[in-house]
């Protein structure tokens, strides 16, 4: 599985470089092109805010190290978690990467910034402007988001902090999403398709992983309490 989904980053990254490549890049794109529900996003532009986006969207991989090292100074688990969460999310990052890259690809529209006369021509002329849909940052802060609250809550089944941790880690994701329409990198269309394929991947990836253990003996049955000595090395 992670191989296939490592040759569909190769594929896609290939596709997204060609595109940008190929940049179109004019001094006056027509924002009339562009939906009315959409249009309200040209004219925000903050670099700063892009770069925030980037360390908030980061931090998130805090959450899933931070229940794993709990566990494990518990004893509820094993040091072998922080390996298993590495796997699986890092596999479900590459796949939301990925279907980013191919979206951009085929360049639905450019970036909100490309079209605001007010931004310098040198950051407009920027080939990663070519193309906005869909925000990868936003579909690795929802995919993470997921991720991290989907398996916290299948560790946890009786837990009362399942509640937090979800409301947080999309607090955080949506706010990831907020920032890159302020920061003039993407349009709201960009950002709830980002939310809505990261999201996706944050639960099919470790559902895929979390059947086959199921199958094994690995772990219980979804939605029962019993709890094995495998438990405390994986899900």
């Amino acid at each position: 599985m992670a191989l296939g989904l490592y040759a569909m980053k190769t594929n896609s990254d290939a596709l997204i470089a060609s595109t940008r490549a190929d940049h179109p890049w004019s001094p006056s794109l027509d924002k009339s092109t562009i939906p009315l529900y959409d249009r309200w996003a040209i004219g925000f532009y903050s670099p700063r805010l892009s770069a925030l986006s980037s360390v908030v969207s980061g931090a998130e991989l805090l959450l899933p190290a931070a229940v794993d090292l709990a566990d494990s100074w518990n004893g509820t688990a094993s040091w072998g978690a922080f390996a298993v969460d590495g796997i699986l999310l890092e596999e479900t990052l590459v796949l939301s990467g990925a279907l980013s890259s191919y979206a951009k690809s085929e360049r639905v529209h450019a970036t909100p910034l490309s079209y605001d006369p007010a931004v310098p021509e040198s950051e407009r002329k920027i080939p990663q402007n070519a193309s906005s849909f869909f925000s990868n940052h936003t579909a690795s802060a929802f995919a993470t988001a997921v991720y991290s609250s989907y398996t916290f809550q299948a560790r946890h089944p009786d837990s009362r902090m399942t509640p937090w941790v979800w409301g947080g880690s999309l607090a955080l994701a949506s706010t990831v999403g907020s920032m890159r329409v302020l920061a003039g990198k993407h349009f709201p269309s960009d950002v709830l398709a980002g939310a809505a394929a990261g999201a996706l991947c944050g639960y099919l990836v470790p559902k895929l992983h979390m059947g086959v253990a199921w199958n094994l003996g690995i772990v219980a049955p979804e939605g029962t309490n019993a709890v094995g000595p495998a438990l405390q090395h994986s899900f």
